[in-house]
């Protein structure tokens, strides 16, 4: 991919989503986007209706920067491209916009791509056992087809698996995954959010499908912005509240409730919130103290379709393994640190308007408590275990006593844990 003509600053991008042409992205003195459609459903966003005045600001429509690389994608990008062209925010849209999380594209007339790569066997990556380095191999190949945001190495790819044996057939719901790794600063970090995300799962939240490879360092999850072949809107937090990435933890969970309220079709506003209060309650339990403005979501068809929800739930980890004191990523009850039963189960009475959130929080707790992985000597999982069972008993009064059932843990004493 190189910028032809004699200018390496990208000006220009045509927009389309899933239904159809949206308009033009100009960046002059400010960005600037003008609609070039009169259909209601190819507006590109939930907060930009489609209107003759254009959209202009010093910064890209949240819905334009939310996927924009972060970390070792962003990185990976500018190596690979800094020396042939000027590496904006409109570059990196020029470079990757046109394999985004959700149903906004962006054609640079001015950069000629290279074909799109056939895909990758999801049994394969899960079953590697090479010497090279896979991730490296899947980011040479897909680092710069891939919108998505996020400080984890991830790259997207086209799973080829879909019509064969070698991966269970009914778990493969779309051809296109996320591939994650753990990088160097965050040990088995992919092992942790599998395990996180399974316990996301035996509670019974809505998850995509996922998988951990056999050698315990790729994470790969279903992309969840894909029905019927057709990619859906999505649009995170920081997107419909208009904050850019550096103020994705500057904000709290009640305005988060806010949102989901504010955006979520009527039909599915109180089951939104309900989820939402799940994947709280689920975040503080494992420790989670990355749930900010980015993880969260919604989804819709189009603007108009009158089906917009909370997204499944994604990027779940244990952070305490990693920073000992770790606080919540937003506030709760005006403050980040880890909530006590009775605030919690506040927000879940006033904010999402949940009849018994502490059942909720009970319910939670012991999926948490019951879940037992595959390897429950893994590295990964002793540091993670003790401190998820130092939260349930902080939130429910239960205990962890190794052999017993949640039921028999009641009168346990609290696990101690180091550190």
């Amino acid at each position: 991919m190189k910028p032809s003509g004699t200018s390496n600053k990208l000006k220009h991008l045509a927009v389309s989503t899933t239904q159809g042409l949206a308009g033009d992205l100009l960046r002059e003195s400010q960005y600037v986007f003008l609609y070039r459609t009169k259909l209601p459903e190819c507006a590109v966003s939930l907060t930009m209706p489609i209107r003759a005045q254009s959209y202009a600001g010093n910064v890209l429509p949240g819905v334009f920067r939310q996927n924009l690389p972060e970390g070792y994608l962003d990185l990976w990008i500018r190596h690979h491209f800094g020396k042939t062209m000027k590496m904006d925010d409109m570059a990196m849209l020029g470079i990757t916009g046109a394999s985004m999380i959700g149903r906004v594209t962006f054609s640079p007339p001015a950069i000629e791509n290279h074909p799109v790569a056939d895909g990758e066997s999801l049994g394969e990556i899960l079953a590697w056992k090479g010497t090279e380095d896979l991730f490296e191999y899947l980011s040479n190949k897909y680092a710069a087809t891939s919108g998505v945001s996020g400080i984890q190495p991830k790259v997207l790819l086209r799973n080829k698996d879909a019509d064969s044996d070698v991966v269970e057939k009914s778990t493969i719901k779309a051809k296109s995954v996320i591939v994650k790794s753990s990088g160097e600063d965050y040990p088995d970090l992919a092992e942790n959010e599998f395990l996180c995300m399974s316990i996301a799962k035996k509670a019974g939240m809505e998850v995509p499908d996922f998988w951990l490879s056999e050698n315990r360092r790729l994470f790969v999850v279903n992309r969840f912005d894909l029905r019927d072949g057709e990619f859906l809107g999505f649009e995170d937090m920081t997107a419909l509240m208009n904050r850019g990435a550096d103020e994705k933890y500057s904000s709290s969970y009640e305005n988060v409730a806010k949102a989901v309220s504010l955006f979520s079709s009527p039909q599915f506003r109180n089951h939104s919130l309900r989820e939402l209060f799940r994947s709280v309650v689920l975040s503080i339990l494992v420790r989670n103290g990355d749930a900010h403005l980015k993880n969260f979501g919604m989804l819709y068809t189009h603007p108009g379709s009158n089906d917009c929800r909370l997204s499944p739930l994604y990027d779940v980890v244990n952070t305490t393994c990693y920073i000992p004191k770790d606080t919540l990523a937003l506030k709760l009850n005006t403050t980040k640190a880890w909530p006590a039963r009775n605030d919690l189960a506040l927000f879940g009475a006033k904010h999402c308007l949940v009849d018994r959130p502490g059942h909720i929080i009970e319910e939670i707790a012991a999926a948490a408590m019951d879940f037992m992985p595959d390897d429950p000597s893994s590295r990964i999982w002793a540091a993670m275990r003790p401190v998820i069972a130092q939260s349930c008993f902080t939130l429910t009064g239960k205990g962890y006593v190794s052999g017993a059932s949640l039921s028999e843990q009641s009168s346990a004493s609290p696990p101690k844990v180091s550190g």
